[in-house]
């Protein structure tokens, strides 16, 4: 399990669009001196050292990653840790603390979440390590984050909402229009294009790059299959059975029972709720005592989602499968039992065993089916791996004969001549890798062997011909520039038609009269609100006008899914101010963390710019420019 850093908001995915604290020759940046300190925040430094382990724990998992590309990483972190320091640093100047107390309650919640158990002190220290820190290290950044987030909570909490503000803000999220509108697609101009061979031909020679043949080839496919293989691969008693005394280990099943369970959670709920709990499975052991329905008592209160649809069915388990206490009882009972209540980290259980199997050796016969279609399928893929590898040098030297090549060795031949990488390999399932290897090899040249279908087949490819890619002729396009010339024509008109209707509606035209016109049905989109959608047209966004014209108003065209539409605002439903009360709350937090994502950054951004004003933030300009020309070079 990894062990994050800092919390997400200090260093998660640093975002590219970087906070430019560190323009060289700006204000304050006459700062430290030193190879390693690229800034300080009051006595507090920013290292090279801090800044290669942030960038690596961002780039943790991308192999490889060039360090060019990681160079666009770099600033934005050093600002970020600058930031974080800040943030601490104008904290503690307000008085704010954090015990060592909190600080470690912090850590071993962190740390038990994210490990999925308790604290351990040797853990800790390891997972630290692997990430490049020190214990001391890691608890003073926890402390900056814990100190930046208390500054930040003092902010939010000067963020008030008045009654007013979520009034007008409750009126505007439950306002509903509903609109009638005509819908000008372009499919229903098609028949309106001229298709004139003159103007298509003129459109096709402005939109010739449009029009290209791509590079093709013509091919031969060699495949062979494992299957064709298997009656040619020999296996006797005698390799079986070695196979099978090597191999003894995996057809060993220890004891095992299938338990079926009903779990009433009291994890993450108030201790005051226990009692309760403890009450209700109680009653569900009653009822089962009495002849309730296992599986239906399951369904209906178990609270483990894996198991509650299936009956609470967990299927077969193994001692060291679950938690201590539900393995004890689970193993301690016969097939048919019931346990009483018991109670675990997760909360109360009921257990039912079904079956149990004592721990057991499975013999040579149970398993020799097994082991001899493994054997003859990986003998199978070596008899197909040498075959074809054999067709291949032939082929190689005699590529005329790679037909019958192919037939010596029992293996299939594709042929495909004028082959577009966008087609498609009958028979063959061909990878888009293998596709590549056949438009990258040279002419007369073989493709090296590559697995296809997980393995169960081998093929290599034969370039007999290329034909370069090149702009097309008229002729050999014509159905697809017509096709594109109408497409293009289409939207026009229905464009063109949109923007006259919409000028007709606002001069007083009724939308059912421009309707009829155009021949096309006047269409109605029921009360939705602005974070809804309009039936038929799309996101409320589309139609934002709507929310501010009056009703009658006309507005368009506008583009959306399928075409143009010109709209009129035919109804507008207030919010039910009633059932403001119940939702105030709900809404106010909503503004607030509005507010909160747009004043947070500013808000820490006017923190560094205060301190560097105050030349408590001083920058190395020197080291920063080193280690951005070691990144870069």
């Amino acid at each position: 399990h990894s062990f994050p850093t800092r919390r997400s908001s200090d260093l998660g995915l640093i975002a590219i669009s970087m906070l430019l604290y560190l323009i060289p020759g700006g204000p304050g940046n006459t700062g430290p001196s030193g190879d390693n300190v690229l800034a300080t925040v009051g006595d507090q430094k920013v290292t090279t050292t801090d800044v290669e382990r942030t960038l690596q724990n961002i780039t943790r998992g991308q192999q490889n990653l060039p360090r060019s590309v990681m160079a666009m990483y770099l600033p934005s972190v050093v600002n970020q840790l600058i930031e974080s320091k800040a943030m601490a640093y104008q904290a503690r100047q307000l008085g704010l603390q954090v015990s060592d107390q909190e600080l470690a309650d912090s850590i071993a919640g962190e740390f038990s979440a994210a490990t999925g158990g308790t604290f351990d002190m040797r853990t800790y220290q390891m997972v630290l390590a692997q990430q490049g820190l020190t214990v001391a290290d890691f608890e003073n950044q926890q402390r900056d984050t814990m100190l930046a987030s208390r500054l930040e909570n003092l902010e939010a909490q000067s963020l008030v909402v008045s009654d007013q503000d979520a009034r007008a803000a409750y009126q505007r999220k439950n306002l509903k229009v509903a609109l009638q509108y005509i819908d000008f697609e372009p499919k229903d101009f098609a028949g309106k294009v001229n298709k004139d061979p003159a103007a298509v031909k003129k459109y096709f020679d402005n939109h010739r790059a449009q029009f290209r043949i791509p590079e093709k080839r013509d091919i031969a496919v060699i495949v062979g299959n494992n299957t064709e293989f298997m009656q040619d691969a020999k296996i006797s008693d005698a390799d079986l059975q070695r196979q099978y005394q090597e191999n003894i280990d995996s057809y060993r099943t220890p004891e095992r029972v299938k338990v079926r369970h009903i779990l009433v959670k009291t994890q993450g709920k108030p201790k005051t709720e226990v009692p309760k709990l403890k009450s209700k499975v109680d009653d569900i052991l009653n009822q089962l005592h009495h002849g309730g329905d296992f599986a239906d008592l399951a369904k209906k209160n178990s609270e483990d989602p894996g198991s509650a649809e299936k009956g609470g069915e967990l299927g077969w388990i193994v001692k060291g499968q679950t938690v201590p206490n539900f393995e004890k009882a689970a193993f301690s009972l016969k097939p048919g039992d019931l346990s009483g209540v018991i109670e675990t980290e997760y909360g109360y259980h009921i257990i039912q065993v079904e079956d149990k199997q004592a721990a057991r050796t499975q013999s040579f016969e149970e398993v020799k089916p097994q082991l001899l279609a493994e054997a003859q399928k990986q003998a199978a893929g070596e008899l197909l791996k040498k075959a074809i590898g054999s067709a291949r040098a032939e082929i190689v030297k005699n590529p005329s004969q790679a037909e019958a090549i192919a037939r010596k060795y029992h293996l299939q031949f594709v042929r495909a001549n004028n082959f577009a990488r966008t087609d498609t390999l009958p028979d063959v399932n061909a990878s888009p890798d293998f596709i590549n290897s056949l438009f990258t090899a040279q002419k007369g040249a073989a493709t090296d062997v590559v697995d296809l279908q997980n393995g169960t087949k081998q093929a290599f490819g034969i370039v007999n011909s290329i034909t370069p890619p090149r702009n097309a002729e008229f002729n050999e396009v014509q159905n697809d520039v017509m096709q594109k010339y109408t497409d293009a024509e289409s939207s026009q008109l229905a464009q063109k038609a949109a923007f006259a209707a919409a000028t007709e509606a606002k001069q007083g035209k009724s939308l059912e009269a421009i309707a009829k016109d155009f021949g096309v049905p006047v269409k109605t989109a029921a009360p939705f609100t602005i974070d809804g959608a309009a039936e038929g047209i799309g996101s409320a966004s589309t139609v934002a006008a709507a929310f501010k014209d009056k009703v009658g108003d006309i507005f368009g065209p506008i583009s959306a899914q399928t075409g143009q539409f010109v709209c009129q605002v035919s109804q507008k439903i207030p919010a039910d101010m009633n059932q403001f009360a119940k939702n105030k709350d709900a809404m106010v937090q909503e503004i607030t963390q509005q507010r909160l994502q747009t004043q947070q950054p500013l808000f820490r951004e006017s923190i560094v710019d205060e301190l560097k004003r105050r030349r408590k933030i001083k920058m190395n300009d020197a080291a920063l420019q080193r280690m951005m020309s070691s990144y870069q070079s």
